[in-house]
């Protein structure tokens, strides 16, 4: 049995994902979708084992600065989750991945690794043993059911305007919004914004020109919930009730979870602007230089989607 082992790419995400979907005993469209954010996020690393070109087992370690039972270290290694075919146990498959991934944890200046498992899943509790973990403390986890946030689409009036304006400059440093080379007023701007009881939970700002809706602004301060998605939808239906059959927007060149975001939701690369934001700077000169993870802010990419 020739073995292959490695480090799982991006290309991998799939095979990645329907091993652990059995693993944690979840459809593996809702592991696809963890792993789509985990594979973007450098703390994190995949590791699969190959029988030729059949995945049979993969491993995922991560690097963790808060506190794990047990440990002493500020940065340290985490082993996530180990899985190997059941037909391809017992043969120092999982092994092998977990030295892999402790190898990866070393290479990031980890000088400890922890783990965990169930207390009833004593094949799990043998194996980490068996390997040089020792137990540190046992705990009870409890949980509590919490009640989901109800929120209602609403256009946006003054009163909730008002609301938003802070959040909107909080976050974009003023009122005004520069997109391809251009000054948007914000406060002037129709809208739909998700509200619960008194509170709002995100918001969409638009406009019509040029024969198309640009969503000038989109924020969800309420995360993991659909917000951003309700309010697209939302945008969406009063351009085609405006006779408008392009909906587009824009983003900037370091916010990676945008660009995923729009793609995922039927949104298409429209433009390119290269360096676009030179301009912008010189009407908006507190825009920075430098954005998300360091990755320098130069560029705007444009979206659209037929509606």
């Amino acid at each position: 049995m020739d073995i292959i082992y490695k480090r799982a790419s991006y290309g991998d995400i799939n095979a990645v994902s329907e091993l652990l979907c059995v693993l944690y005993e979840m459809p593996v469209d809702e592991v696809l979708e963890e792993n789509e954010e985990l594979f973007a996020d450098t703390s994190q690393a995949f590791f699969l084992a190959l029988d030729g070109d059949k995945p049979i087992g993969c491993s995922h370690g991560s690097l963790r600065r808060e506190y794990v039972n047990g440990t002493n270290e500020d940065l340290k290694g985490y082993l996530e989750a180990i899985y190997v075919l059941p037909e391809y146990r017992h043969r120092g498959i999982a092994t092998e991945l977990v030295k892999a991934t402790e190898h990866w944890a070393v290479m990031n200046g980890c000088h400890e690794i922890a783990s965990d498992c169930l207390l009833d899943n004593m094949d799990s509790y043998n194996f980490h043993l068996k390997i040089g973990y020792k137990e540190t403390e046992r705990c009870i986890f409890f949980l509590k059911e919490l009640e989901p946030l109800d929120y209602k689409i609403k256009p946006i009036d003054d009163a909730i305007h008002t609301k938003i304006q802070p959040i909107l400059e909080n976050t974009w440093g003023s009122p005004l919004l520069a997109i391809n080379g251009k000054l948007w007023d914000s406060r002037t701007m129709s809208g739909y914004a998700a509200v619960h009881d008194t509170d709002v939970l995100g918001y969409l700002l638009y406009e019509f020109h040029n024969g198309v809706c640009e969503i000038m602004a989109l924020q969800s301060i309420a995360q993991n919930i659909g917000i951003a998605s309700t309010l697209i939808e939302s945008v969406k239906k009063t351009a085609k009730e405006n006779n408008v059959t392009k909906v587009i927007a824009q983003t900037i060149n370091d916010n990676t979870h945008a660009i995923r975001f729009y793609q995922k939701r039927g949104f298409t690369i429209r433009e390119v602007r290269l360096e676009v934001l030179d301009v912008s700077r010189k009407l908006k000169p507190s825009i920075p230089l430098v954005g998300i993870d360091g990755i320098p802010l130069r560029d705007e990419i444009e979206f659209e989607i037929e509606v």
